[in-house]
């Protein structure tokens, strides 16, 4: 579920069938979230706040809990390692996911924020795969 609060100023209770609250903004750029919005996203101690150039999309922060173990246990079976040596690989690779992790996590942060339409990004995407 995304709540949207629009970038205009709203007196209306819905927008296109969907709830709308206006919100104060204090100095410090805070906003309280509407309690039936905070409830209805069951929302933590944690959200995802985006930024789409014309709005802000507040989302409940989801972790998901990543379990590669049992890929892992393929691709070594399927590399040939079997008894001690298997359960030894597969220590050793899966005590190196936290960090792969973390890396692939700051890596995604660092990608430019698309500012123009999904569309017009995609198309970009498509003539930049076709120069290549």
């Amino acid at each position: 579920m995304v709540v949207t609060i629009p970038k205009e100023r709203v007196d209306m209770a819905d927008i296109h069938g969907k709830p709308v609250r206006r919100v104060k903004v204090s100095k410090q750029r805070q906003i309280s979230i509407p309690r039936d919005f905070y409830d209805a996203l069951d929302l933590d101690d944690e959200a995802i706040v985006e930024y789409t150039g014309k709005e802000i999309v507040i989302r409940p922060a989801v972790f998901e809990d990543v379990d590669f173990s049992e890929d892992i246990l393929k691709d070594l079976v399927k590399q040939g390692y079997s008894g001690d040596e298997l359960i030894e690989e597969f220590s050793r690779i899966k005590s190196k996911i936290p960090k792969a992790m973390d890396y692939m996590k700051r890596e995604a942060m660092e990608q430019p924020i698309v500012a123009e339409s999904l569309d017009d990004y995609l198309d970009a995407l498509e003539d930049g795969e076709e120069n290549e």
